[in-house]
C-alpha cells in the first residue's frame, strides 16, 4: 500500500512539473507578433531559427499545444535577439522541434 501510495505520489509531481513552462520570457518577447507565411510580404526576414523541448518527461509525453506554446516563447525570444519583431512558423511541432522565420516588419 505504501509503494502505491509514493508511485501516485510521483507520477502526480511529474504531470503537474511536465505542464510547467520553465522558460523565461525576455523584454520585450510578448511583442513580437506571430503571422502567417502570406502576412509577411512587406517585411524583412532577418533569417530562422528552430527550436526545441523535452517532448517526453520520465513516461509522460508532453502534449503537443503545450510543447508548441513554449517553442513560440523561444522563437519570440530568439526574435528579440536579433531585432525582430515577427515570426512565421514553418513547420509543425515534431518531436518537441519547430522551425521559425525570423522577420523585421515595423519601422
Amino acid at each position: 500500500m505504501k509503494k502505491r501510495i509514493q508511485s501516485v505520489l510521483i507520477l502526480s509531481s511529474v504531470l503537474l512539473l511536465s505542464a510547467c513552462s520553465w522558460i523565461q520570457p525576455l523584454p520585450g518577447a510578448y511583442g513580437v507578433g506571430l503571422l502567417d507565411a502570406d502576412e509577411v510580404a512587406h517585411c524583412k526576414k532577418l533569417g530562422s531559427t528552430t527550436t526545441s523541448v523535452l517532448s517526453r518527461v520520465g513516461l509522460y509525453e508532453r502534449d503537443t499545444a503545450a510543447m508548441r506554446k513554449d517553442l513560440i516563447l523561444l522563437a519570440r525570444n530568439e526574435a528579440v535577439n536579433m531585432r525582430g519583431d515577427t515570426i512565421v512558423a514553418i513547420s509543425p511541432v515534431l518531436e518537441g522541434r519547430m522551425e521559425f522565420a525570423i522577420y523585421k516588419c515595423l519601422k
